[in-house]
C-alpha cells in the first residue's frame, strides 16, 4: 500500500515558514544585538547545561520518589475487596470482588457464589489512580480511587468502576484474609489439600485433583476444561467445581459429587460419578476410567456432562488448589 505523504509534507512546509519568520524577525529585530565575547559564550553554554543538569537530577529524584508512593499505595490494596461483604454462602448470594495479588497480577469476579465469571488482569498504581490492564482484550483503564477508613474496615471506593459503568461510585470491602477463602475457595481455599503421595498414584481415585484438557486456538490463546474436585469424604462425596473458558477469562460452576469404583488395576481403574450442579439444579452421572500414558495420568468421561454428554479425556494436572497458584494474603 502506497503511504499517503500529504499530511507529512504539510507538516514540514508548515514547521518550515514558521521557522523562516522567526529568522526573519531576529534579523530585522527592533535593536541590533552586539555579538558576545567567546568566553561569554563559553559562560553563557556551562551555566546553561550546569542547569540542566540539574533539572534533570530534580527530575530524576521526584520520579523516583514517585514510584516509591506508587508501590506503597500497591502494598495497601493487596487483597480481595468485595462489593457485597456481607453476603453469606448460599448459592444465589451475589458475588463482585476486585483481588488484587501479588506480581501485578489480579482478579475480577462476578455472579453468583454457584456460578459466576472471573476477568484476570495486570495491575498498578500511577499517582491517585489505579491502572488495569485486562488480559483478553489488552484494554488499559484509568481508575480514580482512595481508600476510605472511616469504618470498621477499609474500602475502596471506585469513582468509575469498569464493572459497573454509569453508576455513582462503587465502594469494596477489604475481606480479612481468614474470610478470603470462602468468597473464592477454588481460589484461595488451600485447607484441604490432601499430600500427593495419598492418591497420586491410586488408579481408582479421581479426587483430590484438577483434571484438565488444554487446546491451543490456531488464532492464538489456550482453552480449557477443567474439573476441580475437593478431597472426598469416606463415603465418596465431596464438593468441587467446573472452569471453561481460557487463562484470560473463564466461567465456574459449584457442584457435589460421589464416585465410586468398580475396577481397579496398576494400569487401569474403571467406576461412576454422580454430580449435583446447584445453580442449574442439574443432576448428571457418567462412568469414567483412569489409565497412565508413560508418566501422565488421563481420566475418560465416557459422557461429559459439561461437554454436550460426549467422550471427553482429561489429564491429571495436580493436586486441587494447586493449579491457579494464587493465595489470600490481606489482613
Amino acid at each position: 500500500m502506497q503511504r499517503d505523504l500529504r499530511p507529512w509534507l504539510a507538516y514540514v512546509a508548515v514547521t518550515s515558514v514558521l521557522g523562516a519568520c522567526a529568522v526573519v524577525a531576529a534579523v530585522r529585530g527592533p535593536a541590533a544585538v552586539a555579538p558576545s565575547s567567546p568566553d561569554r559564550t563559553t559562560a553563557a553554554l556551562t551555566t546553561s547545561a550546569q542547569a540542566r543538569a540539574a533539572a534533570d537530577d530534580d527530575s530524576m529524584v521526584d520520579r523516583a520518589a514517585d514510584r516509591a508512593a506508587d508501590r506503597a499505595a500497591a502494598e495497601v490494596l493487596r487483597g480481595l475487596w468485595s462489593l457485597h461483604p456481607e453476603a453469606d454462602g448460599r448459592d444465589d448470594a451475589p458475588v463482585s470482588f476486585y483481588y488484587f495479588h501479588e506480581g501485578d497480577i489480579g482478579l475480577y469476579r462476578y455472579g453468583h457464589v454457584a456460578y459466576n465469571s472471573t476477568n484476570s488482569y495486570h495491575w498498578a498504581v500511577r499517582g491517585d489512580a489505579l491502572e488495569l490492564r485486562w488480559n483478553k482484550t489488552g484494554a488499559v483503564t484509568r481508575i480514580a480511587y482512595r481508600i476510605d477508613r472511616s469504618g470498621a474496615r477499609p474500602v475502596l471506593v471506585l469513582d468509575d468502576d469498569p464493572k459497573h459503568p454509569g453508576q455513582p461510585a462503587t465502594r469494596y470491602t477489604l475481606v480479612p484474609a481468614r474470610d478470603a477463602a470462602a468468597r473464592a475457595p477454588d481460589l484461595l481455599d488451600a485447607t484441604r489439600v490432601l499430600s500427593v503421595s495419598a492418591n497420586h498414584s491410586a488408579m481408582d481415585r479421581i479426587d483430590n485433583r484438577l483434571w484438565i484438557d488444554l487446546q491451543k486456538y490456531a488464532t492464538g490463546g489456550i482453552g480449557f476444561s477443567l474439573w476441580q474436585l475437593r478431597a472426598q469424604g469416606i463415603d465418596g462425596r465431596g464438593t468441587g467445581w467446573h472452569h471453561v473458558g481460557d487463562f484470560d477469562d473463564w466461567s465456574t460452576e459449584q457442584l457435589t459429587y460421589r464416585t465410586t469404583a468398580s475396577s481397579s488395576s496398576a494400569a487401569a481403574a474403571a467406576g461412576s460419578v454422580e454430580l449435583w450442579f446447584a445453580w442449574r439444579k442439574e443432576r448428571a452421572t457418567t462412568t469414567w476410567l483412569v489409565r497412565r500414558d508413560g508418566d501422565a495420568r488421563l481420566l475418560r468421561l465416557t459422557t461429559d456432562p459439561r461437554d454436550f454428554g460426549v467422550v471427553h479425556d482429561y489429564l491429571d494436572a495436580g493436586p486441587s488448589f494447586a493449579g491457579f497458584g494464587l493465595s489470600a494474603d490481606s489482613d
